[in-house]
């Protein structure tokens, strides 16, 4: 049986990681064969692009963040057809949404994107849960953390904007969004594995 391939995106500090680590503990207890993957950074190639992003993110054009972006998650898409033709659930740390709404949807860049992503032949997500949490709790958790990147959300203003952008993603076929504001990260999981 070809395993499932399921995306965990949203704002940044709405508890992906947590759930990342938890969904998949969930799964293996269940009997499903069951790994994480990022799709930026997954492999050798995705960790330069990914740094190289990092570091030059500042005077590269939003059509070359997008590329980058599409290129390294092209090239985790080899690793990920292995995982699914070996039978195992995916669950993996953001994908082309992200794109969608860093360098569409905020950059009122959307077609040029989906353009790019149409012709990037990525394989399909079997479901895509968008994590939200209100505004007010993704603020005071971005104080706790030490380490933070160029995309990481600066302001209230910013955060409302990323969020509104992954409203207007998760229409979208097979894309669920759970607001974890008030919930457990094992509330979260019991809420995915009823969507799988």
């Amino acid at each position: 049986m070809k395993g499932k391939f399921i995306i965990i995106e949203g704002c940044d500090f709405t508890g992906k990681s947590t759930v990342i680590e938890k969904l998949v503990v969930a799964l293996k207890d269940l009997g499903i064969d069951a790994c994480k993957m990022k799709a930026l950074g997954e492999t050798d190639y995705g960790i330069a692009r990914r740094k190289f992003l990092m570091e030059n993110k500042e005077t590269l054009s939003n059509e070359e963040q997008a590329d980058i972006m599409i290129d390294a998650m092209q090239d985790m898409n080899k690793k990920l057809s292995i995982k699914q033709e070996d039978g195992n659930f995916v669950v993996c740390d953001r994908y082309w949404h992200s794109t969608l709404v860093y360098q569409g949807i905020r950059q009122n860049a959307l077609e040029m994107v989906n353009e790019r992503l149409s012709n990037a032949s990525l394989i399909d997500p079997y479901l895509t849960v968008i994590l939200d949490c209100d505004t007010s709790v993704i603020l005071e958790r971005m104080k706790l953390r030490a380490e933070t990147n160029s995309y990481d959300p600066k302001s209230a203003e910013e955060v409302e904007e990323i969020r509104n952008a992954y409203l207007k993603i998760a229409q979208r076929e097979n894309t669920v969004m759970i607001d974890t504001t008030n919930l457990t990260s094992e509330n979260v999981i019991e809420k995915i594995l009823g969507f799988i």
